[in-house]
C-alpha cells in the first residue's frame, strides 16, 4: 500500500504542474496530464486485478478499484478530446457506484465511533459527505451543470469543515487514547486521501480560472470552436447525423485543410 501512496502523490504532482504548464500556454501540459490519468487508470486497475485475486476479497473494494479506473481513463480520453458515444454515462455510472460506495462506508465508521467518542464519528461523517458531494459533482456535470455547481459548493463546504475542525480538534480520546480523525482515516487504508487532494486540486482550478487570476488549460492541437463542439456532445446537447457528430466532421476537415497547407509548403 506505501508503494502505491508514493505513486500516488507522485501523480499528484506531475498533475499540478502538467496543469499549471498548460495554463501558462505550453501545449506539452496537455500531455503530461493525460499521461497522469492513463497512469491512475492503469496503476487502479492493477489494483482491481489484484483484490480480484484475494481469497478474501471484498466486492466493494473490487468495484471501488474498477470505478475509478475507468474514471481515469474516461478523462485520459477527454484531454486527448477523444469522444466515444455513451462515454458521459458510463462516467456517471462510475460516479454514482463510489458515490454509494463512500456513503455506505460513511454510515459504517460513524456508527463504529458513535459510541467511542461523537465527535469523531462527526468528523468522519463530515469527511466522507464531502467525498460523496464530490462524486455527484461530477456525475451531474454533464446533464445539469447548475446542479453540479452546488453539489460542489456542497462538497467544498463540507471538506474546509472537515480540515478546520480536525487541526483544532486534533486529539480526540478513544479507547483510552489520543488519536486524530486524520489517524483515523489512514488506519482505513481506502482512497480518501487522494481523492481528497484531487478535489482540493479541481476545486482550486475551477475556482481561481472562474475569478480570471489563472487562466484555463490550453492546447493547441484544435482551434477553440472544434472544443466547444465537443462539449456539446459530451453534454448531451447534439445528435449524430449518420453517425457522426458535428466535432468529428469539423476535425476530418481541419486535419485535411493542415495537411494540404503542410503539402502546399513543402512543394
Amino acid at each position: 500500500m506505501r508503494s502505491y501512496n508514493t505513486l500516488y502523490y507522485l501523480l499528484t504532482v506531475l498533475l499540478i504542474m502538467g496543469g499549471f504548464a498548460s495554463m501558462a500556454q505550453n501545449s506539452y501540459g496537455m500531455m503530461i496530464i493525460s499521461g497522469v490519468c492513463i497512469a491512475f487508470g492503469l496503476i487502479f486497475f492493477a489494483q482491481f486485478i489484484q483484490q480480484l485475486r484475494l481469497r478474501n476479497r471484498k466486492s466493494e473494494v473490487v468495484v471501488e478499484f474498477l470505478m475509478l479506473s475507468s474514471i481515469a481513463f474516461i478523462m485520459a480520453l477527454r484531454s486527448f478530446q477523444i469522444y466515444i458515444p455513451f462515454i458521459e454515462w458510463i462516467f456517471a455510472a462510475a460516479g454514482v457506484c463510489l458515490s454509494a460506495i463512500y456513503f455506505k462506508r460513511m454510515i459504517g465508521y460513524f456508527r463504529m465511533y458513535e459510541s467511542k467518542n461523537k465527535l469523531l464519528a462527526w468528523l468522519l461523517l463530515i469527511s466522507y459527505l464531502g467525498v460523496v458531494f464530490f462524486f455527484l459533482a461530477m456525475v451531474t456535470i454533464n446533464f445539469y451543470p447548475q446542479l453540479s455547481k452546488y453539489l460542489g459548493i456542497l462538497a467544498l463546504l463540507f471538506v474546509s469543515g472537515f480540515l478546520i475542525l480536525g487541526f483544532l480538534k486534533n486529539r480526540l480520546m478513544v479507547d483510552g487514547a489520543k488519536i486524530s480523525v486524520f489517524e483515523t482515516i489512514a488506519d482505513f487504508h481506502d482512497r480518501f486521501y487522494i481523492l481528497l487532494a484531487l478535489f482540493l486540486i479541481f476545486a482550486l482550478y475551477v475556482g481561481l480560472t472562474g475569478s480570471g487570476v489563472l487562466p484555463k488549460l490550453y492546447s493547441d492541437k484544435y482551434p477553440k470552436a472544434y472544443y466547444v463542439l465537443v462539449g456539446q456532445a459530451e453534454a448531451g446537447k447534439e445528435k449524430p447525423i449518420n453517425g457522426i457528430f458535428q466535432f468529428e466532421a469539423f476535425r476530418s476537415s481541419y486535419e485535411q485543410f493542415v495537411q494540404r497547407n503542410l503539402n502546399g509548403e513543402k512543394k
